[in-house]
């Protein structure tokens, strides 16, 4: 869970190349909608974060047609938009997890119910493949009328550690297990908000998984820092620094960091329980 900065682009002129590209009647049909489409990119803007609430804009059947297959069937200008928005370097991890390597482009505002914003560049959020699956076409919980998943464009990830991870070592296996608890001062809608992006992501079990993959590449700087004289001080303290160097490239919540931190502090694992990793890992 991250944020990314948006993308340096006119929507409008977006727009008016990618209907320009067209063929007719869709380019008509695009052209026809300019001023209502035009109108719901600045009610976005006006609106953000908070954009699960918007109006759909008064679009006929075909003009929603033809801006959903704007986005579908590619011109040239929407090939640039998507390479434009999918190749920064800024992008190349998933911002909605932190795991994979971006793949798609998701519609924070899905297109089947707002296509007005099918080729809106702040509502197209480079993703991985499995959260963009995942996210579908839900945007409000029912219950609690909140956002279901962070804006990364927009949405603003606190500062203050929200996620937690514990470590313990079970016979011949580490377990893992992350959890959000709600830090004191947090809004309880801040908290709820991060709750739904968590549990309709399933980062905890993704986490776990990616967790235990990524800690069998780490397992010879491991042995190395616990070295033939059992030094367990060394392999806590070589964590804490990898998960120094992570936070602050990726801030105090990022996954990979607060696994680092429950393991230093994991006794068990320093001195030498790191020796499963391996033997879960398959090396």
């Amino acid at each position: 869970m991250r944020s990314i900065p948006l993308l340096a682009v006119d929507a409008t002129d977006v727009f008016d190349e990618i209907a320009a590209a067209k063929h007719q009647p869709r380019r008509g049909l695009m052209q026809a909608a300019r001023a209502e489409v035009l109108a719901a990119y600045q009610g976005y803007e006006d609106a953000v974060p908070e954009v699960g609430g918007l109006d759909e804009a008064a679009l006929t059947d075909a003009q929603k047609e033809a801006m959903r297959h704007a986005f579908t069937v590619e011109t040239e200008p929407m090939k640039g938009l998507r390479g434009d928005l999918l190749k920064r370097i800024s992008v190349a991890r998933c911002p909605f997890c932190g795991i994979s390597e971006t793949s798609t482009l998701d519609h924070y505002l899905p297109k089947e119910q707002y296509p007005e914003f099918s080729v809106f560049p702040e509502n197209l959020v480079p993703s991985c493949a499995v959260c963009n699956t995942r996210k579908r076409d839900r945007i409000l919980d029912e219950g609690t009328n909140v956002r279901m998943f962070l804006h990364p464009c927009y949405d603003v990830v606190p500062e203050t550690n929200f996620l937690t991870v514990r470590a313990r070592m079970e016979a011949d296996a580490l377990i893992l297990s992350y959890t959000l608890t709600r830090p004191s001062g947090m809004a309880l809608r801040t908290f709820r908000h991060l709750r739904s992006h968590f549990n309709e992501l399933d980062l905890a079990d993704r986490y776990r998984r990616m967790g235990l993959e990524h800690l069998g590449g780490q397992y010879p700087a491991l042995r190395r820092a616990y070295g033939s004289g059992e030094n367990a001080e060394r392999v806590a303290e070589k964590l804490i620094e990898g998960a120094v160097d992570l936070e602050e490239v990726s801030g105090p919540n990022y996954w990979l960091a607060k696994l680092y931190r429950a393991l230093a502090g994991n006794d068990d694992f320093c001195d030498g329980g790191f020796e499963v990793v391996r033997v879960q890992a398959g090396l």
